[in-house]
């Protein structure tokens, strides 16, 4: 599924896809270095540069973001982003030199295909070299080895991707994108129907129905992950409490979430063009989170069907 981010036409998103293997990374290119910060909730996350964005930094110029698939192994592809900023005159200004700043997060994929291919510095210049504001979810990009439901076993699980949702309220404007790898279910919090997770002979099983089994052991195999961007104008600390709140999205969503088989984490990124309150932000960026997600399952899906 093709979409565009209409809120943010100067953003763009690459994608390296190797279907083959199972993996891949996104990375999302700002036209101009953006303020940000991050909520980890899971506890098995893996990262990169994220200490650049706590509250109590002083960076506030970050040139792009990269989601990733690999495992810790798939950081690598940052390497590849930063030397396609470099070249590209992008960084922050130390006099002697410009030094992009590109946070990264990490899917487990390793247990989809082919655990020995890996997302590393070619494939992240790649996604960077073939970004644009139009893009594809589902399959693509990071979302490519993703899957949800694994509590009895990647078997039993099902495929989930790379999702995206944006929303306009007033002068408030968000663009959401998430990869769902979670250990969960995923749900529709309107209709409280169960659209993907764990398979079993007739449709999903919900957790309550294997609440009492033991769970297989998938430490750090597990993570959703969010970019969210909006024009309003907030500190970094208050971008913080956007990404905490955007993390009820994923509470409506997945089920379980934020378990130590998860690395669960939302970044929030700022244009800081208009003035608004931060408690409709924080709401409407839980939403675009829950709604990226059925996104990306819905876009598996359709693939599915064409091919």
């Amino acid at each position: 599924m093709k979409i565009n981010i209409s809120n943010f036409p100067d953003i763009k998103v690459g994608n390296y896809t190797d279907s083959q293997a199972g993996t891949g990374c996104s990375v999302v290119l700002f036209d101009e270095p953006l303020a940000g910060s991050v909520s980890v909730m899971g506890g098995g996350p893996g990262s990169r540069e994220l200490a650049l964005l706590e509250p109590t930094t002083g960076m506030d110029q970050i040139n792009a973001v990269l989601l990733t698939g690999g495992s810790a192994f798939g950081l690598a592809a940052a390497d590849g982003v930063m030397k396609y900023l470099e070249e590209n005159n992008i960084g922050f200004d130390t006099d002697i030199a410009k030094v992009p700043i590109v946070p990264s997060a990490v899917i487990y994929d390793l247990n989809h295909k082919n655990a020995n291919i890996r997302p590393g510095s070619n494939e992240g210049y790649y996604a960077c070299d073939t970004a644009n504001n139009e893009f594809y979810i589902g399959s693509w990009g990071v979302g490519t080895g993703a899957t949800c439901g694994k509590l009895l076993g990647v078997d039993k699980a099902s495929k989930s991707g790379l999702g995206f949702a944006e929303v306009s309220s007033g002068d408030i404007k968000i663009s959401t994108l998430t990869v769902c790898n979670a250990v969960g279910n995923i749900i529709n919090p309107d209709t409280g129907k169960m659209v993907a997770g764990i398979k079993g002979e007739d449709g999903y099983i919900s957790y309550q129905e294997i609440v009492e089994k033991e769970f297989m052991n998938l430490f750090g195999m597990n993570t959703t992950l969010g970019v969210v961007i909006t024009n309003v104008k907030l500190e970094k600390s208050k971008l913080k409490k956007i990404a905490e709140m955007a993390h009820d999205g994923l509470a409506r969503t997945v089920n379980p979430v934020h378990t130590m088989f998860d690395g669960d984490m939302i970044f929030v990124f700022s244009t800081n063009k208009v003035t608004a309150d931060i408690n409709k932000t924080g709401v409407l960026a839980a939403d675009t989170v829950s709604q990226a997600i059925l996104n990306g399952i819905e876009a598996v899906k359709e693939d599915k069907k064409g091919e």
